[in-house]
Order: structure tokens, then C-alpha cells, then sequence
């Protein structure tokens, strides 16, 4: 699904859902597992137009500053570090390295939420994906840094084979999501707190 799609079908999505609706139960995992992503440092070339960028499209708040980086974080727990490297080279897109951070918020109907917000302010995505465990939309920060923002989907509907659970990429449900508002008006005031780093994806 393109960018425009997402765009026009979640608008109307919101403008049109008027049933009542519940947001998905909460999920316990990553928050509950023995390991999980706590906090991820990022070095940038400009943490201020970096911060700017994470906060009007992703939601963070600034929690504090040290030194040449910039923390932020929902709740005020501190979830992501911008620390500023004079003359940095990014890396291009075929080279080793991060592939995406993942944000992960508490509920499905808090990706609504984020959802009316990004198209409200027409900010540019690079997908999005229903993993059976997980629904995700993908964006690209300013510096070239892949950002995942997604709810798990609760665990008593997962799919379990031979111990392992069963995952997949398939077409976002954009209206059962906005469906969870039922007829409130979608609302946005920054990532919530329980927002945490879900998991942090590296490429080879």
C-alpha cells in the first residue's frame, strides 16, 4: 500500500467510523520478556532538527539533555538518544547497519491515534504490514533512519506451530483500526505512557 492509499483510506476511515469500539487488549510482551530494548542512541548529524522530526511525527517528548545528545521518551522515560557527531557520514541504503527502530505502543487504539495524526499532518510513510502479532507502519526519520510505529495485537490470537508463532506480512486492516475510536474524535497529544522501544531491527 502506498503512501497516498494509506493516506485516503485512513481519512476516511475516521471521518466514517461511527460504531462503537473497544482498542485491543493490552499485551504483556515485550515489556514482560527477559530481555527486550530499553533505549536506543542514535548518532545524528543535527539533534535538534532530528528531535523536532521525532517529536511532531512520532510523538516523543524532549526529557533531558547531556551534553551533545538529546533524550527523549514518553511517560518520562527516557526511550531514545539523538547524540549530534559533527561531520558524520550516513550510511547508504545497501550498507550494514540499522534497518529500523521500532516504537511500540500500548494499544491498537493508540496506532489510531498516531494514525488521524499522520494523516492530519501528512506525514510521508513507507508502508505498513499486519504480522499477525503485530500491525506496523513504517517511515523513514530525516537522516535516513527506518522507524516503526506499531501495536502488538493480543497474544491469545496468536497462531502457534511447532512451538514457534506464526508470522507473516499482510494487508494493514486501516479500518478496524480506526474502528477501535468508535465515534470519539481521534486524539493525539504525544506518545502515551507505556510507549517503549518494541524491538530494534539491524541489516546485513
Amino acid at each position: 500500500m502506498d503512501r497516498r492509499t494509506l493516506l485516503t483510506g485512513a481519512g476516511a476511515a475516521a471521518l466514517a467510523s461511527t460504531l462503537p469500539g473497544l482498542a485491543a487488549a493490552a499485551n504483556s510482551l515485550p515489556l514482560s520478556a527477559p530481555v527486550r530494548a530499553g533505549r536506543v542512541t542514535l548518532r545524528c548529524r543535527d539533534a535538534e532538527a532530528l528531535a523536532a522530526w521525532y517529536q511532531s511525527a512520532v510523538g516523543l517528548q524532549e526529557i533531558t539533555r547531556e551534553g551533545a545528545t538529546i533524550w527523549l521518551g514518553a511517560g518520562g522515560e527516557r526511550l531514545l538518544g539523538l547524540t549530534e557527531r559533527s561531520g558524520l557520514d550516513l550510511p547508504g541504503q545497501q550498507e550494514a547497519g540499522l534497518f529500523h527502530t521500532a516504537i511500540l505502543l500500548p494499544s491498537r487504539r493508540d496506532l489510531a491515534n498516531w494514525i488521524a495524526m499522520a494523516v492530519e499532518r501528512r506525514i510521508p510513510v513507507d508502508g505498513t504490514a499486519d504480522h499477525r502479532v503485530s500491525e506496523a507502519i513504517y517511515l523513514t526519520d530525516p537522516e535516513g533512519n527506518g522507524v516503526e510505529i506499531y501495536a502488538d495485537t493480543p497474544q491469545a490470537g496468536w497462531r502457534w506451530v511447532d512451538g514457534e508463532v506464526q508470522m507473516g506480512s499482510y494487508r494493514l486492516d486501516l479500518e478496524g483500526i480506526m474502528a477501535t475510536l468508535g465515534a470519539l474524535p481521534p486524539l493525539w497529544t504525544g506518545a502515551p505512557a507505556g510507549t517503549s522501544i518494541g524491538h530494534v531491527h539491524m541489516k546485513v
